[in-house]
């Protein structure tokens, strides 16, 4: 029987609390992200923030370290319109980093304070979804899929982009296996069960209007992405949800009765109008995860809760003049939270250890893990969906610091690159060392 997460405050917790951002007129903070997302001891953490202004602003960030003094680091204009940087140094193992940016112009802006545990075990959130929508009863159901409990301190739903309305507590944890069940403030006066200041989240919640909901990781990295962007009320076909928006076992979104502390039913009619809905499936969820040049292996990881074909996917190495090293073909799906596994040509041939391996999850090129090198996954259009460097741009193939057996690995899967133990078609391991890059 599907559990709701309603846990009792046992004690008072003191943190940072993260409140609905307000909205300036004219200046906006919005997508602040820190990477990396597993931060080591002496890792410098850069922090990026997209902030609009109609007039002239200065954009600063504030840290504190533990309890110390805050400090001040003035941001800077990146490769990107509109996106903003700052660094916040290396700390050592356990210290405790909060912080949060300021645009000041004619008008000042703060963004929510967000935290990060130097040295602290990485959580696969990527196991986290959104299951059920429903804006007749206002609420947001959240699912863990994985086999290990999820802290949902610093996990943030944001809506329409812009309005964070709901950021999570070091009191509420997800069991596996359980569904974390959140009110809107219009009606918590009607669930008096609920602890408000745990399981309210800021803002209303419709059936019948476009709305995009998102589930963010502490680091700000994308979890899950409800985006209703279609809705036309004057359609015949239009159908105002008339209970939830409600994930299928399938893992598609259908209208479906509502369910909140109970299983799913499943509905017969898909939702339409969803980015990444009927209309065609959403590829961010497809990464680079780990490369092994002893082994000499490439392994592919799917983020999200749909299984995806990755059929014209490919691969190019370097300076891509060799062409694709690898393309998907009919046959390969990649399952939600799984893994593809693909073996160079050099370790399947015969009297190798991986003779025998099927030939369509064989990459036709080595892998080194003494050399500088990219390796380049490409939608079939041509766009590139993921990326993985080591050494100098342009200067491939240059022989440097040699890491073999050790793998480049996102920690967790789908996080950040780090040098680690390889794992070839399993979790990545939860710490890793820096890659080095000489």
């Amino acid at each position: 029987m599907k559990k709701i997460l309603f846990a009792a405050l046992a004690l008072i917790v003191t943190m940072v609390s993260c409140v609905k951002d307000p909205q300036y007129p004219g200046v906006t903070i919005s997508d602040v992200k820190y990477t990396p997302t597993a931060v080591q001891a002496d890792m410098p953490v850069t922090v990026s923030a997209t902030i609009t202004s109609f007039n002239k602003f200065t954009a600063k960030l504030y840290y504190k370290v533990d309890d110390g003094k805050e400090t001040e680091v003035a941001m800077v204009n990146g490769t990107q319109k509109d996106v903003f940087v700052g660094i916040i140094p290396g700390q050592p193992d356990a210290a405790k980093v909060n912080f949060y940016v300021v645009a000041t112009g004619e008008l000042v802006a703060n963004s929510p304070t967000m935290e990060y545990v130097v040295g602290a075990v990485a959580l696969d959130y990527s196991v986290l979804r959104l299951n059920e929508l429903n804006g007749n009863d206002k609420f947001i159901e959240i699912y863990n899929s994985g086999a290990e409990a999820i802290n949902m301190n610093g996990v943030a739903i944001y809506k329409d982009t812009k309005n964070l309305i709901w950021t999570g507590k070091v009191a509420v944890n997800v069991e596996p296996g359980a569904y974390l069940l959140l009110y809107s403030e219009d009606v918590v006066a009607d669930h008096p069960e609920i602890d408000t200041a745990l399981y309210k989240f800021n803002s209303g919640l419709s059936a019948k209007k476009n709305v995009r909901i998102e589930l963010k990781t502490p680091a700000g990295e994308e979890i899950d992405d409800f985006n209703l962007v279609d809705i036309d009320q004057n359609d015949p076909a239009f159908i105002p949800a008339p209970g939830s928006y409600s994930r299928n076992a399938d893992g598609a979104w259908y209208y479906a009765d509502a369910t909140p502390g109970a299983a799913n039913v499943d509905g017969t009619v898909q939702v339409m109008g969803l980015e990444g809905g009927p209309e065609g499936p959403n590829y961010k969820n497809v990464v680079l995860n780990e490369l092994n040049g002893d082994t000499k292996f490439i392994e592919i990881y799917n983020k999200g809760n749909l299984d995806l074909p990755l059929e014209g996917m490919y691969i190019m190495k370097d300076d891509y003049v060799a062409g694709a090293t690898w393309t998907a073909d009919a046959t390969i799906v990649i399952p939600a939270h799984g893994y593809v596994l693909l073996y160079s040509e050099d370790v399947v041939a015969e009297g190798q250890a991986q003779v025998g391996y099927p030939e369509n999850l064989v990459f036709h090129s080595g892998l080194s893990g003494k050399k500088t090198v990219r390796i380049t996954l490409f939608m079939p259009d041509g766009s590139v969906r993921d990326e993985f460097t080591r050494g100098s741009t342009g200067e491939w193939g240059q022989t440097i610091s040699n890491v073999a057996p050790q793998s480049f690995a996102r920690i967790p899967d789908g996080g950040d690159w780090l040098l680690a133990d390889p794992t070839p078609g399993e979790s990545n391991p939860a710490t890793g060392e820096p890659i080095p890059q000489e």
